[in-house]
């Protein structure tokens, strides 16, 4: 779990994660410097279950949740791992029914193949009220067809709903410089390199409130629109450099999985199709866009396609 002023929710979550029906697990925290009483409240949870709770005090601080997070992942030596963010909800079989998951996954593919495990999640907000029920409803997207080819452009993964093994941890830390974000760089390379799986149970309440790092930020074309026409020239600015980092980060992904485990010829040419896809003449591109158009949004990507 990395936090950074979560006080307002973090004992439930705590409490919803040391209720898990999985006993056999260990909780590392690392604080990016609140200034709240995050800390204070990890400190009474990690004295109550010492045995469950471990608070990384080591005055580091990133202020990035990707930086956060990575830094957790390298201290981790667990077979399985999951992300936790410092304020939703875990339902109480979450680590049992991912965990019996990775493990079948395993069973098939080999300790070796990194593995990604992702569930179905509910939209709550501050005061834990249902909003949507379900990653499709939220993001109108299958999330049985979530793949590489989808991944490349769009992070649609929530870091709170996965879980994974120490194979994909160790093809994908240390993050390249050009890792957007954690959740998404890690499953651009289980795709890419091994495994990603769709669990379709609900195991997370997802909280969206107005303090979140990184959230739901809504998915309609009228507010793609107001956006864009609110500022036109910042709006394009923004959209050509989220272009330039997203480019750079497939590219990270091409050098990652080229000679790691797992990685096979098909996975590499939409990898290189999606670069070609990005960065040819316009005439040329045409060809790879309905491969790569699977944006639930469709103008969003006819604005990549003609502005990245």
């Amino acid at each position: 779990m990395a936090t950074y002023n979560g006080e307002p929710y973090i004992h439930e979550q705590l409490q919803s994660i040391l209720w898990q029906d999985y006993e056999n697990f260990r909780l590392l925290i690392h604080d990016d410097g609140s200034s709240d009483n995050t800390v204070e409240e990890i400190r009474k949870f990690e004295k109550e279950y010492p045995e469950k709770v471990k608070f990384i005090d080591d005055g580091i601080s990133f202020r990035d949740p990707k930086r956060n997070f990575e830094h957790l992942l390298k201290m981790t030596d667990a077979d399985f791992v999951f992300l936790s963010d410092q304020d939703d909800i875990w339902l109480p079989s979450k680590v049992s029914l991912m965990v019996n998951k990775l493990e079948e996954l395993e069973n098939r593919y080999g300790k070796n193949t990194p593995i990604l495990v992702f569930s179905d999640y509910a939209l709550i907000n501050e005061f834990a009220y249902p909003i949507k029920s379900s990653l499709q409803e939220i993001w109108h997207v299958d999330p049985r067809k979530i793949s590489l080819n989808l991944l490349l452009t769009v992070n649609a993964v929530s870091g709170c709903i996965t879980s994974f093994n120490r194979a994909l941890i160790r093809l994908a830390v240390p993050f390249p410089k050009e890792v957007i974000m954690h959740d998404w760089w890690l499953a651009l390379v289980s795709s890419a390199a091994g495994n990603i799986t769709f669990l379709p149970v609900v195991t997370t309440l997802y909280r969206q409130h107005a303090s979140n790092a990184v959230g739901v930020k809504g998915d309609g074309i009228l507010k793609n629109i107001a956006w864009f026409v609110s500022a036109p020239s910042s709006a394009v600015s923004r959209f050509k450099q989220s272009g330039l980092r997203c480019i750079s980060q497939v590219k990270a992904l091409q050098r990652t999985i080229e000679d790691g485990p797992g990685s096979d010829m098909v996975r590499q040419k939409i990898i290189d199709d999606w670069i070609k896809y990005r960065t040819g003449p316009v005439l040329e591109r045409f060809k790879y866009f309905r491969e790569f158009q699977g944006d639930p949004v469709r103008v969003r990507e006819f604005g990549r396609f003609f502005l990245w």
